[in-house]
């Protein structure tokens, strides 16, 4: 276009000068015209001008006319006259047919100019028509994704309000439930104050009534077996110490406000033990004062009529006894606190001591037999080893021995009655934080960590480094603790495995040993965290095998049901594939010591077993555990990696899971239906309660 416009310019200024010359051709004709004008009085230009034929003839024969004398005239320079002539006679000028034909052309040009010049104003016109068109669908195009953004600004606000009233909801349903849990405590705590009130009327009583058999036995002139009331009293002292002990116990938890239904049922029990304890106490006072009137020649008599008495007495006592260690069970599974009660009695005490030892013995004794070669045939060994991988019994075996070893380190500490107190108060200060831990916020979980890491490291009351067993004795409780969380809390509110396992992260970064325990007991009382599944051995009973499985038995020797030993065991798998995805603290440049790679561990492991038909809903259940756990954090760490294994799972593990398992299985239909919603979208979603980054 700039070319055009400077092309245009230029033919313009020709046309100009072309012009300007036109204008001097006219004067300089003019002027010649009037110059001639005196002799010429013809035409003699054009169709009409006037031939003279003389003059014509005479310049025709001048050549052969001859010379009238030898005077040469001069001759003017003829020059060729551009002209044409015609035989009408018409003569034509070569420059006026060029001149013409010049304008012609410029004619011609200058239309051809005007012919593109209008062309370009049409081309414009359209041109503009189409940017106005197009300028137009632009604005319908801004409008419309304006629309959009504006329809999807509120669609997100609409969301964003609903997720605001579901949490509301979520937070009044919750206020709520605390108000109606507070409302049941108070409840709870007004019936135990008032079985209290009777409890201290009962006791009351008993030393009334003690005080005032002991001064009618004392001033008795003819009793000769007075030491018999002091015996009988001390006996009643130390039960009565004990129900004292358990009573503090229920006081301290209705003062923290942790008051629980088994906690009234105890107290009842309580108040009937006192009450049976003050009748057996009478009926004791009533026969010693009935040896009291015996004369005194028959004081032999009454001496062995007396000792055969207390052994009776003793006898009620240890039926009394017998109600009083139901009591302490039935606390013991309703708070996790085992150590708690049990080092209140001193026969509880010293079996909660062997206990430990006792089951790893009988678990591994069959385990340690096949390694040893100890009246094992290679039968035996085949059959373990064809279901179980022998690094993994390995990993099994030193974990149960190191659990053992630990215990029997400080089994004197235990067996101390010097360290009762000082036992409970640790068994206070780790049992009050660890049944505290939740998700609320950063101060809350730095909180219970902060408590507990005191704690070990002895900056806090009780001193752990007071005794030099006690830090020992506190990383023990401490994991089992922990692990019980799994057993309990996690099993009915899965989401509470990732506070739980935030705080075992953050504890096993500063000691180490900690950590060692904690596996020791996840491998003890759940053996698919190694994972190992037992095969049941030829001869071994029932009972061995379901021992060593994991199942639990009642005090009356009921096995626990299937379905709750399932869900107890989903509880503690969830918290160890928590902790597998568990990230450190702000500002903790230490890795996970016991990360993700644990986790793909154990999935690699799974596949490497022979499904068989009594595992099927145990390694489907785990699987399920593990994949919704740590599903997520494993496809984005090992995307091409985790996404075969999935395959691998779906359609060659899957198949032969469900061909030796039971048809219909809840846990085989879940996982089924898992896998292919997984492999269809190409992700896992999050955990729900998974902690966010950086959250503490």
């Amino acid at each position: 276009m700039p070319h055009f416009v400077s092309t245009k310019d230029k033919i313009v200024q020709n046309m100009e000068n072309i012009a300007s010359d036109f204008a001097c051709l006219k004067v300089s004709a003019l002027q010649k015209a009037s110059r001639i004008s005196g002799e010429v009085d013809k035409i003699t230009i054009g169709p009409d001008s006037i031939v003279n034929e003389s003059e014509s003839e005479r310049s025709e024969n001048i050549e052969n006319e001859q010379n009238s004398c030898n005077i040469t005239i001069p001759q003017k320079s003829v020059y060729p006259q551009h002209k044409i002539y015609m035989q009408s006679g018409i003569t034509f000028s070569v420059k006026k047919i060029l001149l013409e034909s010049e304008y012609q052309r410029k004619e011609e040009v200058q239309k051809e100019i005007a012919r593109h010049w209008q062309h370009m104003k049409e081309n414009g016109k359209v041109i503009q028509k189409r940017m106005a068109i197009s300028r137009s669908h632009m604005a319908k195009e801004r409008e419309r994704k304006s629309k959009e953004n504006y329809a999807y600004i509120l669609a997100e606000e609409r969301m964003a309000e609903q997720e605001e009233i579901r949490k509301r909801h979520e937070r009044q349903k919750e206020v709520e439930e605390y108000r109606k849990e507070m409302k049941k405590k108070e409840e709870l705590t007004k019936e135990i104050m008032i079985l209290r009130n009777i409890y201290n009327q009962k006791n009351n009583d008993f030393k009334k009534y003690a005080m005032e058999h002991h001064d009618v036995i004392a001033l008795s002139e003819n009793c000769k077996d007075k030491n018999s009331f002091a015996i009988l009293l001390s006996s009643y002292d130390t039960k009565l110490e004990e129900l004292h002990l358990q009573l503090k116990f229920i006081d301290e938890k209705v003062k923290i406000g942790e008051i629980t239904p088994a906690d009234l049922n105890i107290m009842v029990k309580l108040v009937q033990q006192i009450d049976e304890m003050l009748s057996i106490f009478k009926s004791e006072i009533d026969k010693i004062n009935v040896r009291c009137e015996v004369n005194s020649t028959g004081a032999e008599n009454t001496t062995h009529s007396h000792t055969t008495q207390l052994s009776d007495s003793q006898q009620a006592f240890s039926n009394s006894q017998t109600v009083h260690e139901p009591i302490i069970s039935e606390q013991t599974n309703t708070d996790n606190e085992v150590q708690k009660y049990e080092d209140e009695e001193k026969k509880g005490n010293m079996q909660t001591e062997n206990m430990v030892s006792t089951n790893i013995s009988q678990e591994t004794s069959l385990i340690v037999n096949v390694e040893g070669n100890v009246s094992t045939t290679e039968s035996d060994k085949d059959h373990l080893y064809k279901y179980v991988d022998k690094e993994l019994l390995e990993i099994y075996v030193n974990n149960k021995k190191f659990l053992e070893n630990y215990v029997k380190i400080f089994d004197e500490f235990l067996q101390s009655p010097n360290t009762k107190k000082f036992r409970f108060e640790c068994q206070k200060a780790i049992n009050i934080p660890v049944n505290a831990i939740s998700g609320i916020n950063q101060q809350h979980l730095t909180d219970k960590y902060e408590r507990l890491h005191i704690l070990l490291m002895g900056k806090s009351w009780p001193n752990v480094n007071e005794h030099p067993y006690g830090a020992d004795f506190c990383k023990n409780i401490l994991a089992k603790k922990l692990v019980n969380q799994g057993e309990t809390l996690v099993s009915s509110k899965p989401k509470m495995a990732f506070p739980i396992a935030a705080i075992i992260v953050a504890l096993w970064s500063d000691h180490s040993d900690f950590g060692d325990l904690l596996l020791s007991h996840f491998y003890d009382v759940c053996p698919f965290t190694v994972p190992i599944f037992m095969p049941r051995m030829v001869g071994q009973s029932d009972d061995d095998y379901y021992k060593l499985m994991g199942y639990k038995y009642a005090e009356d020797g009921t096995i626990e049901k299937h379905d709750k030993f399932l869900k107890r065991m989903s509880g503690l798998m969830r918290l160890y594939a928590s902790i597998t995805i568990t990230t450190q603290r702000k500002g903790i440049t230490k890795t996970n010591p016991h990360g993700l790679q644990n986790a793909w561990r154990w999935l690699a492991a799974i596949l490497n077993f022979e499904p068989r038909k009594e595992i099927s809903d145990l390694c489907a259940t785990f699987l399920l555990d593990m994949l919704e756990v740590a599903g997520n954090t494993l496809w984005i760490a090992y995307p091409k990696q985790f996404h075969k294994l999935l395959i691998l799972l779906s359609e060659e593990y899957y198949p032969r899971m469900k061909n030796v398992g039971s048809i219909g299985s809840g846990p085989l239909v879940r996982l089924e239906e898992f896998l292919r919603n997984s492999l269809a979208k190409g992700s896992i979603s999050p955990p729900d309660g998974q902690l966010p980054p950086n959250f503490w």
